[in-house]
């Protein structure tokens, strides 16, 4: 394990979503006192990126909303950008489009995906360009699958002009399982949110990361196995992999970031003397 890595947190803004949607069956009762609606009984939910610097090289891991014009998208995702986009975010961490040489997706949907591709020419179908011209794009080709066979459920949430431009210029590998990105940077399947969603584990100094992706859309679901969001496709699967996780983050005192969670950006799994499980906010 190499020291000369890092991970930082970037932002695409922050969204605004139906509390009911992001914590499905937990009673609005519960989950209100931790995390109070507005009066549309929405929550906020940070559109979180993070980039990994990797022996001088730039990855990223996931791409926020984008900008592309889109009315579903836009009936969809209230954002809020107070600091600007992602792009905004890079450039204060020095950073350009072009510096960018991997993307890692932990999954497709449009909150994750956005910023993958540019629209070059409003109006003009099939105008979109990657928007990091050096990268690598990386997504497990289950979820490439299912977000280019959509169906009732999931069309709303998947956005082809954000992801089928790269496969057809020959810049998106599809992963079969768990692969290694970089020696210090490795991608691991965690289905549940959706079939092909896959979670990043960084080779950090001190301890693991683990970028949790949609595995858990805040920290409080990582902690509490029930907790399942309503937009999981496979919300039995999701309880499965969030107790593996569980284990091998205690196991490995990993940090944790959460994709989402406005509360505790990063944070680590800990028992307390009851046996309950819990995540405790890091620096």
């Amino acid at each position: 394990m190499s020291h000369d890595i890092s991970v930082e947190l970037l932002s695409d803004g922050v969204s605004y979503w139906d509390g009911g949607g992001a914590f499905g069956l937990v009673p609005r009762v519960k989950w209100m006192r931790l995390l109070p609606p507005d009066d549309l009984n929405r929550v906020p939910q940070d559109l979180r990126c993070v980039l990994i610097r990797d022996h001088g090289r730039n990855i990223l891991v996931d791409g926020g909303v984008g900008d592309k014009p889109n009315e579903v998208r836009a009936a969809q995702y209230e954002v809020h950008r107070p600091n600007g986009t992602l792009i905004d975010d890079l450039a204060r961490h020095g950073l350009g489009r072009a510096d960018i040489e991997m993307v890692i997706f932990t999954h497709l949907h449009g909150d994750h995906s956005g910023w993958a591709t540019e629209c070059v020419e409003p109006g003009v179908s099939g105008a979109y360009q990657p928007t990091f011209p050096r990268a690598r794009y990386y997504v497990q080709r289950q979820e490439y699958e299912d977000a280019t066979h959509s169906n009732e459920r999931t069309r709303n949430t998947y956005f082809a002009e954000n992801f089928t431009p790269l496969l057809r210029q020959g810049l998106l590998t599809l992963l079969d399982g768990p692969a290694d990105i970089t020696p210090d940077v490795r991608v691991v399947p965690t289905p549940g949110h959706t079939a092909g969603h896959q979670s990043v584990i960084v080779a950090t100094p001190e301890a693991p990361t683990l970028i949790l992706g949609d595995l858990a859309t805040y920290m409080i679901q990582f902690a509490r196995l029930p907790w399942v969001t309503a937009y999981d496709v496979l919300p039995m699967q999701t309880i499965e992999s969030k107790r593996y996780w569980q284990q091998w983050s205690l196991e490995h005192e990993a940090v944790l970031i959460s994709p989402h969670d406005t509360l505790i950006p990063t944070g680590k799994l800990v028992k307390d003397k009851k046996g309950f499980l819990q995540v405790i906010p890091t620096p």
